[in-house]
């Protein structure tokens, strides 16, 4: 870089951090100079918009400042700006992160944080009431500068607090005001103004979120590339989204936002970990702290059941005038009142930072009521209940569709319907008649495939599949009964979570396991065995992958197996439907030869006397395999 960038009074260019010990004392700001030159501009861009406060930031007791292992330099950097104590946090025993109370700022570059170490730093702080936040980035040049942007942050607003919402799921968005009605405005009037806070609540995932006509994307660079440096053929691009091969809707860059603060309500939102998602260099949260943003706050998991309340929440706590770690902390305390079992929001940046002056807010909803279960296994009350369960997943799925219309799957509700009708007239008779056994089961057996070929078919028949809808309908009538810890994600390899359902109507007990960072992986009635499922570890296209299926001895019904995109906008690649025999089976599914980069899904559904399962798992689109010259 032949000519530096100009930075504003008291802030420096450094090439290493060892020794910023005189730059510090002489009051001024050392900046880690980053390897690329467009990124060294605009941050420049960024400090100049910033003016650098005249004075250190006063220091609350109990304030202070870890870094990880290997990142004690910066950790040093940061308290000796700061102000704050400094220690190293072990992050296998975050337990011994000090005195209760207070906050700790945890530094260390994005890579030193997946979601094992984000969730054990923020759940044993919590158990100590300490308020927690990460000063990280893309690399080690990226923590100076988001600390650089801390040392320029001026203190609490004092005019009328104010966040602007863009809400994706609806396509509107709203100016929210302490204590007013939502005043209604437009995404782009909101992504382009200046900001205290801006909060974005949409579907999506770790690198992008749709707005309508806009998409975030998580691209900072000229392209995006894989984790090697390889540029993605097909990949994301200043100019076009990948999401959006037809150009129908425009890329928006989130460092481009002008905000101090920016709440990210998007599944995945909080992804910092290199391979914790598709593996390449995009990252909503990253790009964000690569501009005016000083602080990201969001979601870290994949399999949340969120709704419009979380924002507001998190507006109201600003306005509020609550430290940025009160307010993450208050979203994680409503989440867990909820059901959500952990920190579901993580905050990258200082938890002592305030936005506004302090005033007065309200409280949180109340804890939900606890749950409870039973059993029957008689022979006949066994297909009883089976029958009860399948009524229960077309009731779940019925009441989708007063929230969202799907006419095919209204079509296969009705035939699956029909079937659980005639079963339970023939089961009523068997009863009434005192039919031997072996004279009733086989018809209810037959009628039991029936309804299920016809339930595998909406993976088919519907568009997007309905997969979600079936996942939540096959729970609507559940609780949770209890949690207990599961193996690792296959893909991402974070820890994941058993939950175990059980019915206060006496349905038939469910286990799901879901990873927080690649969502849903299964969703099974106690009345069926699991099944082994082992998947390729990328998918290649134009090629055969093939799936590897294990099924136990008591094995029996209808099994359906699909190679899906991420988006629920276009069907499968590839499908298989067998009989679900006992023994390994080998599904061979073809991909296309021009599928979307992205990180895509396979489906297991196994349907089985009026039982289904749910199985998923994540597998990313990669290049086409290359055969060596002979």
């Amino acid at each position: 870089m032949s000519l530096l960038p100009q930075l504003p009074p008291r802030y420096r260019w450094v090439e290493t951090v060892e020794d910023d010990g005189p730059l510090l004392r002489a009051h001024a700001i050392p900046v880690l100079l980053p390897a690329e030159a467009d990124r060294a501009r605009r941050w420049a861009d960024v400090l100049h918009s910033y003016a650098p406060a005249d004075e250190r930031p006063a220091v609350r007791a109990g304030a202070r400042v870890a870094s990880l292992p290997g990142h004690e330099r910066l950790g040093q950097l940061v308290a000796q700006a700061l102000s704050r104590p400094h220690h190293v946090l072990d992050p296998h025993r975050p337990l011994a992160a000090g005195d209760r109370g207070g906050s700790v700022l945890v530094v260390a570059p994005a890579a030193a944080l997946p979601l094992r170490v984000l969730t054990a730093i923020v759940t044993a702080c919590a158990e100590q009431d300490t308020e927690t936040g990460f000063l990280t980035g893309r690399d080690a040049a990226a923590v100076t500068f988001a600390l650089a942007k801390l040392l320029a942050a001026p203190g609490p607003d004092p005019g009328p607090a104010r966040s602007g919402l863009v809400d994706g799921t609806t396509g509107l968005a709203h100016v929210l005001s302490g204590g007013e009605i939502d005043e209604r405005s437009t995404v782009a009037d909101v992504l382009g103004q200046h900001w205290t806070s801006i909060i974005v609540d949409a579907d999506g995932s770790a690198a992008h979120a749709p707005l309508g006509a806009l998409t975030l994307c998580g691209l900072t660079g000229a392209a995006e590339h894989t984790l090697d440096g390889t540029v993605l053929p097909g990949g994301c691009t200043p100019t076009g989204c990948k999401t959006d091969p037809s150009g129908r809707t425009r890329p928006f860059a989130l460092h481009n936002l002008k905000t101090r603060a920016l709440g990210v309500f998007v599944c995945n939102g909080i992804t910092l970990g290199p391979a914790e998602q598709y593996p390449s260099n995009l990252s909503l949260a990253l790009d964000a702290l690569e501009g005016f943003p000083q602080a990201v706050f969001g979601l870290t998991r994949g399999d949340l059941d969120t709704s419009g309340r979380e924002p507001r929440l998190a507006a109201e706590s600003l306005h509020a005038g609550d430290r940025l770690g009160q307010c993450v902390a208050l979203l994680n305390t409503d989440g867990e009142r909820r059901g959500i079992r952990g920190p579901s929001t993580v905050l990258l940046g200082d938890p002592e930072q305030r936005l506004h002056i302090p005033g007065p807010r309200t409280s949180p909803h109340p804890r939900p009521q606890a749950r409870r279960q039973p059993a029957d296994t008689h022979q006949l009350g066994d297909w009883q209940r089976r029958l009860t369960d399948a009524h229960a997943v077309e009731r779940g799925l019925h009441a989708s569709l007063q929230r969202r219309p799907d006419p095919d799957l209204a079509a296969c509700l009705e035939e699956m319907t029909s079937h659980r009708e005639r079963a339970a007239d023939q089961l009523l008779a068997a009863v009434r008649d005192a039919s031997p056994t072996e004279e009733w089961e086989p018809r209810l057996q037959a009628q039991s495939e029936v309804w299920a070929h016809t339930a595998l078919a909406i993976l088919s028949r519907t568009r997007g599949g309905a997969f979600s809808r079936q996942l939540i309908a096959s729970r609507a009538h559940h609780r949770t009964g209890r949690w207990s810890a599961a193996g690792p994600c296959p893909y991402c390899h974070a820890p994941r979570d058993a939950e175990h359902l059980t019915s206060p109507i006496g349905l038939t007990d469910r286990r799901t396991i879901r990873c927080p960072k690649c969502g849903p992986a299964l969703s099974l009635p106690a009345g069926l065995h699991e099944l082994e499922v082992k998947a390729p570890a990328a998918l290649h296209p134009g090629e055969v992958a093939e799936i590897a299926l294990r099924l136990p001895e008591s094995a029996g019904g209808v099994l359906a197996v699909h190679l899906r995109p991420r988006s629920t906008r276009r069907g499968s690649y590839d499908h298989q439907v067998i009989a679900a025999t006992p023994g390994p089976h080998t599904i061979r599914l073809t991909m296309p030869e021009h599928p979307m980069p992205e990180l895509d899904r396979l489906w297991v559904v196994h349907a089985h006397r009026f039982h289904i399962a749910y199985y998923q798992q994540r597998l990313p689109v990669l290049p086409p395999t290359t055969t060596p010259a002979a």
